[in-house]
């Protein structure tokens, strides 16, 4: 599991941006303010994973190592990402990026970045730098320090300012509200959106952020309906300079959402899957949200669970192997287009239940992705409320059984969702019996309809105090 972490004015989970992905369903990670359409407590989820990195890691490094980064050039202000290992993106005290050019270094900023759930040491990372106002033409080089060691050094080309070179924009159209994310080159982090109506009105916002291969934005509830026009400028380096303006529609109207095939975790047919998409917006109003299967000449059109909730029962009839899914919404009466079509692949034997993160009702997340640095222990006290975040192939949690196991005994417990309203079926609840034995348990969630059981990684202690 990759984790994303940015330091922002704004919302940190916007750190990736060449594509905003709502992902639920995968493990929560810690990250310093939230998307506005995710749901209290929930931490922000990953969005990207770092480009492969050539070479090895022995436990004898300590200290930071850059194995690559990009782009290789910039203007002032521009973000480059560094990869490696050890660069500590989550924790900026325990690290010093300087710019090193004509002999003279600044101390530079860095805007988060990316690391390994659970393997702090030999995992790889990135770590977004910013180029100082004081770079000047010319090449420079940028180098980490941490607990006294020093990476090689990244050499850049510093360039005459110009504008970002627009590649996409996700979605196209969208109500107000609309998260839009912008993938583009060359990006700076004090560049501003110049967003306009059809009138030439500057139409508002509620926020946006960027990082090395983007920038996103959304739009006010407000907004009127209409087209808008969006250009990249800035008002201190620019001297009028735009990106080349591109378009978005505002509208009411009945919107498909954008499915993505990334982070869908594959089940069975007669199981149930979480559906993931660009943005929430399409689906936040939706009357009737409907997908459609097709497989071998077979076309199976299933509702969601709940319009706004992209959780939906595969198919019984389907078979194990690649299908086409495509997904709309109603409202008023009225239908969108179909989505766009992707392919996914249904497993052949029924996938169990899996628990990625725990936590006490008011505690903080511990993750349980694979690592060294996972935790081997988890301490309760008996009447606790335990909160399990992961992917349950079933209905809802009616479905579902928490047991407490350990030589000679079970204790088998009812869950329920720590949120109905929630955009995700991704969070279940279990309440602790204040007669559960001290002492040390393992923790199983099964399924109700299958049988299939996933594990807790780690030994629930029983305690008699948190102290």
């Amino acid at each position: 599991m990759v984790r994303r972490v940015l330091i922002s004015t704004f919302f940190c989970c916007l750190a990736l941006l060449t594509l905003c992905i709502e992902v639920m369903g995968q493990s929560p990670e810690s990250s310093s303010s939230e998307l506005p359409n995710q749901q209290a407590g929930t931490p922000a989820l990953p969005a990207q994973t770092p480009r492969p990195l050539t070479g090895s890691i022995t436990n004898q490094d300590t200290g930071p190592v850059v194995k690559d980064w990009d782009p290789k050039s910039g203007s002032a202000n521009s973000v480059i990402e560094l990869r490696g290992y050890r660069l500590h993106p989550a924790d900026t005290e325990k690290i010093k990026v300087s710019f090193i050019q004509n002999g003279v270094a600044f101390r530079v900023s860095t805007k988060g970045g990316s690391s390994v759930t659970n393997d702090e040491y030999n995992g790889e990372q990135t770590l977004d730098v910013i180029v100082p106002e004081q770079a000047s033409l010319g090449m420079g080089q940028f180098v980490v320090e941490s607990d006294g060691h020093k990476s090689v050094a990244a050499t850049v080309n510093i360039t005459e300012w110009k504008p970002p070179l627009v590649k996409s924009l996700t979605p196209t159209s969208g109500p107000p509200g609309t998260l839009v994310s912008i993938e583009c080159e060359g990006f700076h982090v004090d560049d501003d959106l110049d967003i306009t109506d059809v009138e030439g009105n500057q139409v508002k916002l509620k926020g946006g952020a960027g990082s090395s291969n983007g920038t996103a934005f959304v739009l006010a509830d407000d907004v009127a309906e209409g087209v808008i026009t969006v250009r990249i400028g800035n008002k201190k380096h620019g001297m009028g300079q735009y990106s080349e303006p591109f378009t978005f529609t505002v509208t009411d109207d009945p919107l498909p959402p954008q499915l993505i095939a990334d982070y869908m975790t594959s089940v069975a047919p007669g199981q149930w899957i979480e559906l993931q998409h660009a943005s929430e917006a399409p689906v936040r109003n939706s009357e009737r949200t409907e997908v459609v299967f097709k497989q071998s000449g077979r076309t199976i059109i299933v509702a969601t669970q709940k319009p706004a909730r992209p959780h939906v029962e595969v198919p019984i009839a389907l078979s194990p192997g690649e299908v086409q899914i495509q997904a709309r919404t109603w409202r008023d009466g009225r239908q969108s287009e179909w989505s766009d079509p992707i392919t996914i692949s249904l497993a052949e034997k029924r996938v169990a239940p899996k628990v990625n993160a725990i936590r006490l009702e008011q505690g903080s997340w511990v993750q349980l992705w694979p690592g060294p640095d996972r935790a081997t222990s988890f301490s309760v006290v008996p009447g606790d409320v335990v909160v399990l975040n992961g992917l349950w192939p079933v209905k809802d949690a009616s479905d579902l059984k928490v047991s407490f196991v350990r030589p000679g005994q079970i204790i088998t417990l009812r869950v329920k969702e720590l949120n109905e309203k929630a955009d995700w079926f991704g969070d279940l609840r279990v309440s602790l019996p204040t007669s559960l034995g001290l002492g040390n348990w393992r923790m199983i969630v099964s399924s109700e309809t299958d049988s299939q059981h996933g594990e807790v990684p780690l030994v629930i202690k029983v305690k008699s105090t948190h102290k």
